[in-house]
């Protein structure tokens, strides 16, 4: 993850950190003000890891207030920063944030293209935090193509990596399997007795707002 990353100068590293807090909070024109401070300050130190730090965290926000295409773009430079100075954690992070904005956007095919390609990075490095994020998003583009079956292995995968980190992410994996287990029950069961439409509760991905220094 680029928030563990020592390399982040101690000025972009307290403007991110106080922009992320934000963000938990849906404070996000703070957060916004915060992180567009930090990127300043990241670029004027020649901060390439703080960078793309603050642009993954405004990526999220612009998912979470729907400008999917912004957040496409700042996850893009966030990824180009990270493949040029070899930070493969941060990598796996503006993969997965690709993922989720194209998941959210219809576009499963590459969603599941950025997911599949963080997994495998975070799981090479050991980063179980994006490791989880991916497998989640991977359960959600297998629900949305109606294969219940994968979705619920993900979801399982990620849930024991979020409760091994002891982070809040647990529960929304919990409330995806149990979905997913109501819908498959209610295929299974009687005629006459219909199931749930399967997807209700596609949400890609986790909170935005990771702090830097949390566990990995």
């Amino acid at each position: 993850m680029l928030s563990r990353e020592s390399g982040i100068k101690g000025g972009d590293r307290a403007l991110a950190n106080l922009g992320m807090v934000a963000v938990r909070q849906g404070q996000y024109s703070q957060a916004t003000t915060y992180l567009l401070e930090a990127l300043t300050v990241s670029r004027e130190t020649n901060d390439p890891t703080g960078e793309a730090y603050a642009l993954s965290g405004l990526a999220s926000i612009d998912r979470g207030e729907g400008r999917h295409e912004q957040a496409a773009l700042r996850d893009r430079e966030a990824l180009a920063l990270c493949r040029r100075i070899g930070h493969q954690s941060g990598e796996a992070e503006a993969l997965n944030g690709l993922g989720e904005t194209f998941l959210a956007t219809g576009r499963r095919g590459q969603a599941n293209a950025q997911y599949q390609t963080a997994l495998g990075l975070a799981s090479q490095i050991g980063d179980k935090d994006e490791q989880a994020r991916a497998l989640t998003g991977l359960g959600h583009v297998c629900q949305a193509n109606g294969d219940p079956g994968r979705a619920r292995r993900h979801w399982q995968e990620a849930l024991a990596l979020y409760i091994d980190m002891g982070m809040p992410e647990a529960d929304q994996v919990r409330a995806s399997l149990v979905e997913v287990g109501t819908a498959q029950a209610g295929l299974e069961s009687p005629k006459g007795h219909p199931s749930p439409a399967p997807g209700t509760a596609l949400a890609a991905g986790r909170p935005a707002g990771r702090v830097m220094g949390e566990p990995s």
